[in-house]
């Protein structure tokens, strides 16, 4: 997204134009039809209204609203709040900050590739990287020292699609030089996984140090209040049709 010449209008539509403050209160927000209420509604609906003639559905569709396995609307007015925060083009939301992780791990990767993962990582990525994935999917994973640039670029493999790290460590704090990263990443054809649960916007936006999707665990730092939980996934568009 654009940032906003400082000579136009904010516009609450283009979410780009807006400060940080504004966009954490009004990107996603959807004025609601039936009440007029002028934030977003919890909508508790598990279905929504069909056209008289559906056939023309992409039932696959996650923007379209028809059934909440697929979307709904609070969802997706998250998904656009939080990618409109940390300067992203679309974002996706899951119930879990593990769930958001295994989306990545999930769609990005299959039988036969090869992960640099860093050596200090949650504990469920290091589970499935060291077991699930592995030993049921083939998928093999290189722990290495993230701080320690040579030796993720050692690490490096012909087959490698992924290196993910986490920007501020969960639970030694170890700090990840995501540009650098992202820079061996790339040049070996590669992509690049943040979890930047840590460091919630406006704090830092790994987007804008060349990382391809950033996941943050909504149920800690976003959330704040410990009565929620979630996960998000945020990077460019085309990767959402991936």
């Amino acid at each position: 997204m654009a940032i906003r010449n400082m000579q136009q209008r904010p516009d609450k539509d283009q979410p780009a134009s807006l400060a940080f403050d504004s966009q954490a209160v009004h990107a996603g927000n959807v004025i609601d039809a039936t009440t007029g209420a002028i934030r977003t509604p919890i909508v508790m609906a598990n279905s929504y209204r069909l056209p008289d003639d559906p056939s023309s559905l992409d039932w696959s569709d996650s923007q379209t609203l028809f059934y909440t396995r697929n979307s709904g609307h609070n969802q997706l007015c998250l998904e656009r709040k939080l990618a409109a925060m940390e300067r992203g083009e679309e974002a996706a939301v899951f119930s879990t900050g593990v769930a958001a992780l295994h989306s990545i791990f999930f769609t990005f990767l299959k039988s036969g590739d090869h992960v640099v993962v860093s050596d200090v990582t949650y504990e469920a990525v290091w589970r499935l990287f060291n077991e699930l994935l592995p030993e049921r999917y083939g998928i093999e994973a290189t722990f290495v020292d993230i701080s320690d640039l040579a030796a993720v670029r050692e690490a490096v493999r012909p087959n490698t699609k992924l290196i993910h790290a986490e920007t501020i460590a969960n639970p030694t704090t170890k700090v990840a030089d995501v540009q650098a990263i992202a820079k061996i990443a790339h040049d070996a054809g590669a992509m690049v996984s943040i979890d930047a649960t840590f460091t919630p916007p406006p704090m830092f936006r790994g987007l804008e140090h060349d990382a391809d999707l950033v996941v943050h665990a909504l149920t800690k730092y976003i959330n704040g209040h410990g009565d929620a939980m979630g996960g998000a996934v945020i990077g460019r568009a085309e990767l959402s049709a991936v």
